[in-house]
Order: C-alpha cells, then structure tokens, then sequence
C-alpha cells in the first residue's frame, strides 16, 4: 500500500511539472510566454499566460515555434546576455565617445580656416549620438542609472538619409551651392528633436508612464524602420546622381570614383543590417526588444565609424574638407564649363603644335604654353583628369609611334629612333609607356598592324 501511494505522488509530481507555469523553462504544444530578450533576469523564464514581466514590465510575447523558434535561439542569446558585452567597453563606447567629440570639435574649430565638409562630419555625429544615446540606460553595460537619460534630445536618424544624398551632392557638383529648398529634406528630423525635446522637460511622472508604455516601445522602433526606409531612398537617388556624373563629366578623378562607390557600399551594408535587426524583432518579438538592445547593431555601427575613420586618416582631402573637384588658381574655383575649356585647350595645343615630340618638355614650359599656373597645371592634370604630366604627355607620344609603326613609309627606321623622334628619352621609358597603353610590345604591335 505504501509502495502505491509513493507511485501516484511521483506520477502527480510528474505531471505536476508539466503544467505551463510561470518560471517553467521546458516546451510542449501549449502556448507559452516569455518577456523579450531585453537583458532583465526573467527574460529566459516562460509563462502560461500573456502579461508583463513581473521583472521588467515588458509585455510578454508567445513563444516562437518551428523556424521562428531556432532563429529566436540563435539570436536572442546576444540580444539578453549581452554576449558581444565585451566589446562595448573596448570598441563600441570608445568609438561612439570619440565620433562624438570630434565630429564638435571640427564643426566647432574647422580645420585651420579650411572649408568642412559638413555632411560627412554630421554623418558622424548623428550615428555617434544616436549610438550613444541607447547605450545610456537599460543595457547591461549602460552608462548611467538614470531613466531621465532616455529622453535626451540627441536623437537625429532621420537626418541620415538627407546628409548621405548632399555629401555625394557636394562632391560631385563643382562648386556646390546649398539651395534654401534643401532646407525641406531636414523638416522630419527638427520635428523628432522637438518632440524629445518636449518629453526631456516633461515632469518624472510623465517620463515613467511613457516609458512603460506600448507607445514608447513601438515609436523609437518605427522611428528606426522610417529611418532606414527613407535613408535607402536618399542612397537610391545618390548613386543615381553619382552614375549621371560618371557618365557626363569627362574629367573624373580615379581616387573620388573609387571613395564615393566604397562610401555607397558601406552605407547600403549598414542599413542592410540595421533593417534585418528591425525585420527580426517584429517577426519574432512583436517588437518587443527595446532597441537599447540591439547589440549586434551597435557593433556594426561601430565597426562603421571606425571604417570611416580609417577612411579619413588615409586620404583627409576627401573627407573633412570640401573637395573643390579640380585645381584652383589662386582663390578662383574653376566651373564645370571652365575645366571643360581647359581640357579642350590642353588636348588642341597637344594636337596642333605637337609639344609632346619635345623630349626636354616639362611640366612649367606646358603651363607657360598654357598661360596657367604650374601648380594649376599639376592640380588639373592630377584631381581633374587623374593623371600625372608625364602620364598624360606620354599617352600622346605612345599614340604618335602607333601611327608610325603602322605606317609602312617608316620601315627603314628602328623602333627606338621611331620613340626618339616622338618624344621618349630612353628605350626604358618608352617600354613601359608603350605596355600600359597598348597591352604589348612594340614589335608585337608593328607585326599586327603591318598584316592588318
């Protein structure tokens, strides 16, 4: 009789066990709950009826099944435990603090009576205080204990998408002229300061009640899934801008081709995984994380400021200043129809007096030629048509033994007299001129167009 009563307790503790309660970590078909994965010490625990957490006050969300269910597993643990915690202190804080202070620092000093670049240096500030501001309170490794934090008006996302199109704007487009219309594109982004302007002055009471309701939760998300939408649209219409100049303008310059597509790149990977964050969170937590909880984002974002930076210190004239396309002569800034005038200038006097057949021409005798300045020269040669002198003199020159090699009445001639004669001072020289232009050897060149 004993040996049955110890049974049916161990079969009612059994069963006892299954019954979805509160605390309960284990999953059958009944439905469960559970607070989001927001950091607090219940959001790994389930529950059998929707709520809030008792910990946090966070609204409950079901508990996912099939393929929400493993890609919750995969994700959630470094959405709750913070298991990219260790980077904030040595990567993520750092780089936000010092994007934050420095992006000030220039908008505040300039550089040396230099013209800033503004957009890109906004660029920095406003993902480095955005960044910043989630990181303040209700992280595990938040900065300060206050919630009076949360409503700091340093929120400019939307600005993002309007700063993005006008620095291309402002690299591609010589000189650039901020027009007051422009002002319209930054309307969304003053209206968002206003309103956590008008909630940082709020009474405490006011504050709380706001930040434990739905609304706040749901609205810092759609101001994050707005933000995205209309920065991927600003992108969209940059690259556009930018393949319209590439295509129109004959004078480009290689190393601001090669940084304006790097820069697009860069941006269109950031909004990417900015919006698989915000996609995932709705998908599978009803948007129930905060987004002070989005670590992998931060991390990103991080890993962004610090490319920009990177960026910055390798090539400076790009970045931080406004990059006047092409050269100036004292403190005039040539126009697009200007620049266009030279180059048709340049390329006829090549072509009409024939100056690159001088072996001794250089780089002052071409500007005299040109009544410019040798400076002028060198900055249009190098920024404008992304060559050095001697790179552009020698593509005329290879271009003049191309046409002697195929004309048969200079068969009598050597090849070397033949470079000689169109400006090349050593057979070395000449070599490698004739290789890069043409892909192959001079000789290899006189046997195919003599067939030919």
């Amino acid at each position: 009789m004993g040996i049955k009563l110890l049974y049916i307790f161990f079969l009612l503790t059994l069963s006892s066990s299954q019954v979805p309660v509160g605390g309960q970590t284990d999953l059958d078909a009944v439905t469960r709950y559970r607070c989001p994965p927001c950091g607090c010490d219940h959001d790994h625990l389930f529950f059998h009826e929707a709520g809030t957490c008792p910990r946090c006050n966070m609204a409950l969300v079901a508990v996912p099944m099939g393929i929400t269910r493993k890609v919750d597993k995969g994700i959630a643990p470094y959405l709750a435990t913070g298991m990219l915690g260790q980077l904030y202190t040595k990567l993520i804080y750092p780089i936000f603090s010092i994007g934050i202070l420095l992006s000030l620092f220039l908008l505040l000093k300039g550089v040396r009576g230099r013209s800033l670049n503004i957009f890109l240096t906004l660029i920095i500030l406003v993902l480095s205080l955005y960044g910043f501001k989630n990181q303040l309170f209700a992280v595990k490794y938040s900065l300060t204990n206050s919630y009076k934090s949360l409503f700091t008006p340093i929120s400019f996302i939307l600005l993002l998408g309007p700063l993005i199109l006008f620095y291309v704007k402002s690299l591609t487009e010589s000189p650039f002229k901020w027009k007051a219309r422009y002002w319209a594109h930054f309307l969304p982004g003053g209206v968002m300061f206003l309103y956590y302007s008008i909630l940082f002055v709020a009474p405490s009471d006011v504050k709380l009640q706001f930040m434990y309701s739905p609304f706040e939760v749901r609205f810092s998300h759609w101001e994050q899934a707005f933000t995205v939408l209309i920065a991927a649209v600003y992108l969209f219409y940059a690259h556009k801008l930018f393949t319209q100049w590439r295509k129109v303008n004959p004078i480009k310059d290689k190393k601001l081709n090669r940084w304006i597509h790097r820069f697009q790149i860069g941006f269109l990977v950031l909004l990417t995984c900015w919006g698989l964050q915000i996609f995932i969170n709705y998908w599978i937590y009803d948007f129930g994380v905060a987004t002070v909880s989005y670590n992998p984002l931060w991390l990103v974002m991080g890993i962004f400021l610090l490319w920009l930076g990177i960026e910055i210190i390798s090539d400076i004239k790009y970045f931080l200043l406004s990059k006047n396309l092409l050269s100036s002569n004292g403190n005039h800034r040539y126009s697009d129809e200007e620049l266009l005038h030279l180059k048709s200038k340049l390329d006829g006097l090549m072509d009409s007096s024939k100056m690159y057949m001088d072996p001794s021409l250089n780089l002052d005798t071409l500007a005299a030629a040109m009544k410019i300045h040798p400076k002028s020269l060198s900055a249009f040669l190098n920024n404008g048509l992304g060559k050095s002198f001697y790179e552009y003199v020698n593509a005329f020159r290879v271009e003049e033994v191309k046409e002697r090699l195929a004309d048969g009445s200079h068969r009598n001639f050597t090849i070397e007299s033949i470079a000689n004669q169109s400006g090349f001072k050593s057979k070395s020289s000449f070599n490698t001129a004739f290789r890069k232009y043409v892909s192959m050897t001079p000789r290899e060149y006189m046997k195919q167009a003599l067939k030919e």
